[in-house]
């Protein structure tokens, strides 16, 4: 009963003491503080960090006019929010999102819309500050198109003598649909399916690949993040030809025998010595090592001879080399031209139809000689030979004609000149060292009436006129051409 009594006492000196007194004093100024703050000052302030943005067009006129949006650069904001103590403190991170103020916006392009937030509670606040506050947007129309397929395959090679028919190069699917803003649509200037592959190769080979890379008409490889590419397996087919590098060769026509073919061959040059063909025929080069392009005739090469020669192919070769033409040019260093008048007994005829009787009109004509220039001096009009072959020449109802003259130089000077003075005998023949290194350049044709022959009846034929009567009202060749 008396410790009972004793506990008052205990408080009662409990309280006398300093530091009691102290604390007791903080614990109720706390009290009072807390109380006035709740009924005096019943609002504050919260701050959310990484609140997600949300670009939401529903009902808007963007929305109506089919535009979507292809991009934003805020992806979360940091919010202040204010709001009564008893309420916003429940309030949590992942109640609340951004969301974008996407107002009157109706045609494709970028804006700046400012960011607001709102929560998934009933709890009510107001937004003090949004961290940024605007956030860029890209809007367009969302459109799906259709583009055909290349094929690239940097690292597949061929083995020697083969070479890639890149024409012929399939891929399957060959078109592709991709799906995306309409704006970045347009600039796709074309759909590559790539493979990075490394193998070589001598036959015809399939290659697959689910890459599939886009350019822009400049060749900018393009970014594809907003767009949607099919997933697809893609087979590309690569043909394999035959190649094969050929000498380029040509024919000199209308030389005359005697003449240094080869001599004139090391002064002609082509623009281009060679050629690179290819053939889907495996075999078609075994026995191939050059390719004719055509001829030149001797008589059209003159001093500034230069002629384009086209590359004509059949349709089982594929011009690998790319240029469709070469010249053919003369070296003229070292040649020189003249000219000479050839008298009527330089002229021949051969091959005569045996029911005429052929007479040379033509007395003199001009012939222009080019060649080697120290053979040149040397020659004589002596030396040179006119022949005309009437082997298929037609004779029509008029009895004189102008056929072609074949122009041809003897060896005689040109012997005579090496001969040597201790040699009874010369040579009848050229040897390698003598052919003729001299060529008439032009075309020639000599006058000749055509005299029939018949057998007489009774009464002999009248005698034919003289050839010199002829002359007065014929000729091939301007008026100083025949004299």
């Amino acid at each position: 009963m008396n410790k009972i009594h004793e506990i008052p006492d205990f408080f009662e000196k409990l309280f006398n003491t300093k530091p009691f007194s102290i604390v007791f004093s903080i614990i109720c100024a706390m009290l009072i503080w807390f109380s006035v703050s709740v009924t005096t000052y019943n609002t504050t302030h919260v701050k959310y960090y990484n609140v997600p943005v949300s670009v939401d067009l529903s009902g808007t006129p963007a929305d109506a006019n089919g535009l979507s949006t292809v991009s934003c650069d805020v992806e979360k904001v940091t919010v202040q929010l204010e709001g009564n103590r008893s309420q916003i403190g429940r309030l949590k991170q992942e109640d609340l999102t951004a969301y974008l103020q996407a107002g009157n916006i109706s045609t494709s392009g970028e804006y700046s819309f400012e960011i607001s937030v709102r929560s998934s509670t009933d709890i009510s606040f107001s937004i003090d500050n949004v961290v940024p506050s605007h956030a860029t947007v890209k809007l367009d129309k969302i459109e799906s198109k259709s583009f055909d397929v290349t094929a690239s395959f940097p690292n597949i090679r061929v083995t020697s003598g083969h070479a890639f028919n890149k024409t012929d190069v399939t891929c399957e699917p060959s078109v592709i649909e991709i799906t995306g803003p309409s704006a970045q649509l347009a600039e796709i200037s074309k759909v590559e399916v790539y493979s990075d592959k490394f193998v070589e190769i001598s036959s015809l080979y399939s290659l697959y690949t689910s890459e599939v890379r886009l350019y822009t008409e400049e060749g900018a490889l393009m970014d594809s993040d907003q767009l949607k590419i099919p997933s697809t397996n893609f087979q590309i087919m690569i043909p394999v030809l035959t190649q094969k590098e050929l000498a380029l060769t040509y024919d000199i026509r209308n030389a005359f025998s005697g003449f240094d073919l080869n001599w004139l061959r090391e002064r002609l040059h082509l623009s281009q010595e060679s050629i690179t063909l290819a053939s889907q025929t495996n075999t078609e080069f075994v026995k191939r090592d050059s390719w004719n392009i055509g001829y030149v005739t001797l008589d059209d090469i003159n001093l500034d001879f230069s002629e384009e020669m086209q590359i004509t192919l059949s349709d089982e070769y594929i011009n690998q080399s790319g240029f469709q033409q070469v010249t053919l040019a003369l070296d003229n260093d070292g040649l020189a031209s003249k000219e000479f008048w050839i008298d009527s007994d330089n002229i021949y005829i051969i091959n005569a139809p045996k029911d005429y009787k052929c007479h040379i009109i033509t007395r003199s004509m001009p012939i222009t000689i080019i060649g080697d220039e120290t053979e040149l001096d040397q020659l004589s009009k002596q030396d040179i030979i006119v022949t005309v072959d009437l082997m298929n020449y037609n004779v029509q109802q008029s009895t004189t004609g102008s056929p072609d003259a074949i122009i041809s130089i003897s060896a005689s000077a040109k012997l005579n000149t090496e001969e040597d003075a201790g040699n009874e005998e010369q040579t009848t023949e050229p040897s390698d060292e003598n052919f003729i290194r001299l060529w008439a350049v032009g075309n020639y044709h000599v006058a000749v009436y055509f005299e029939e022959v018949t057998v007489p009846e009774t009464e002999p034929s009248e005698t034919a006129p003289e050839t010199e009567d002829f002359i007065t009202f014929y000729s091939d060749y301007n008026t100083d051409s025949i004299n």
